[in-house]
């Protein structure tokens, strides 16, 4: 379990849906069932997959997708009130299956989930989950404690992206130039970065909606970011998803750092 989550457990502040990515299937699965056994104080049924209030949402037998009826079928299942606990727990395993109208069917119930109900996604990396959705969840990384998963390098990267947030806040074009630039010699920075100012973003349209369901650690910044609308927001949300995929494929550093400063600033905005 990455300790940004391990954090939020104990604070009694986990999201109402999560991306749990990275590692592999089984140490996912287990991060999961970790979590809802924290949720519903009941380790033992969890963990032995007997507790009824822990739903596990599969690929049928020899499917390659995870169906759209799959999850529309979860959807009326979470209208159903809790059997032994007063929380029920969604984990979907291997999301990365889900096609576009399963994740926009899952979004739906993601927008306006009833109370005592909690998602959890499991897949190999977010990026193959839709802007939209990623808006609407917290996304917690496996791997990302491997090489600097330390405290001091989170809360540095949680600053960085603070100093992101504002810059982009302001529509400080000349400011995200060379707020990026920094990334040159600490490239190694950069995902980590992101992955927070992914969650500031996600934090300020929580806000625009009229929640109050706060993340990230930067309050403030989110606010500030409430005064983009949703839509510039999602595609605030789209453009650091694709800078992600860039740094995963060792795409040229310059041009990746340009393109997130115009993707911050709103240079593909409509």
């Amino acid at each position: 379990m990455t300790d940004k989550l391990l954090t939020l457990i104990n604070a009694g502040r986990v999201p109402h849906a999560l991306v749990i990515d990275g590692g592999t299937y089984e140490s996912r699965l287990a991060c999961a069932k970790e979590v809802a056994a924290a949720l519903l104080g009941e380790s033992q049924k969890v963990m032995a997959d007997i507790h009824p209030d822990v739903i596990t949402v599969l690929p049928e037998e020899k499917k390659k997708t995870l169906s759209v009826e799959l999850i529309r079928k979860m959807r009326d299942d979470v209208y159903v009130i809790p059997n032994e606990n007063e929380r029920k727990v969604y984990i979907i395993g291997k999301a990365e299956l889900m096609q576009d109208y399963a994740q926009n069917a899952l979004l739906k119930i993601l927008e306006e989930p009833p109370r005592y109900a909690t998602f959890i996604l499991l897949c190999d990396t977010h990026s193959a989950l839709l802007g939209t959705v990623l808006s609407r969840v917290a996304v917690f990384t496996l791997d990302e404690e491997k090489s600097d998963g330390t405290d001091e390098t989170y809360e540095t990267c949680l600053s960085l992206a603070k100093d992101l947030a504002a810059k982009t806040a302001a529509r400080d074009g000349f400011g995200l130039l060379k707020a990026v630039s920094g990334f040159d010699k600490d490239f190694d920075l950069l995902g980590n970065t992101l992955d927070c100012l992914s969650a500031i973003i996600r934090d300020a349209l929580v806000l625009s909606a009229g929640g109050e369901s706060i993340i990230s650690g930067a309050p403030d910044e989110a606010r500030a970011l409430t005064a983009l609308s949703p839509d510039e927001l999602i595609s605030r949300q789209e453009g650091i998803k694709e800078i992600k995929k860039a740094v995963n494929i060792y795409a040229n550093k310059n041009l990746t750092l340009t393109r997130l400063a115009d993707k911050l600033y709103g240079g593909t905005d409509a």
